[in-house]
């Protein structure tokens, strides 16, 4: 069985490839029995992070449906605490790991990560 980490560095920058990711992530999420994938995972990074704030936003709709979903969705601590967004990220379910830490783990554990 096959794990994968979707890394979203998108942003209202480009807001059709984040709602892409997250939208992948929960398709995947859904047939991940049929196609033999043990978990998806979802990492908010740089602009893909900014996102947390914007809970009206489709983009801040398909985070909450991710984790309503059970899916974990991450999010690099340094730039929560320093875009003051630590509080909403944990509101709504969003679990803080440093990116080094989280990308170190992608690669020991073998996880296959695309990018958004």
């Amino acid at each position: 069985m096959a794990k994968i980490a979707v890394v979203v560095l998108s942003g209202n920058d480009d807001p059709g490839r984040a709602n892409a990711g997250l939208h992948v992530a929960k398709r995947m999420h859904d047939a991940r029995q049929e196609n033999g994938i043990d978990s998806v995972e979802v990492f908010l990074f740089t602009q893909g992070l900014r996102l947390v704030g914007e809970r009206d936003s489709d983009a801040g709709r398909l985070i909450a449906e991710l984790v309503g979903a059970g899916i974990t969705v991450g999010g690099c601590t340094n730039q929560l605490n320093n875009w003051g967004l630590a509080e909403a990220a944990e509101a709504i379910g969003i679990r803080a790991e440093f990116a080094r830490d989280a990308f170190s783990r992608f690669a020991r554990d073998g996880y296959t990560v695309l990018t958004f």
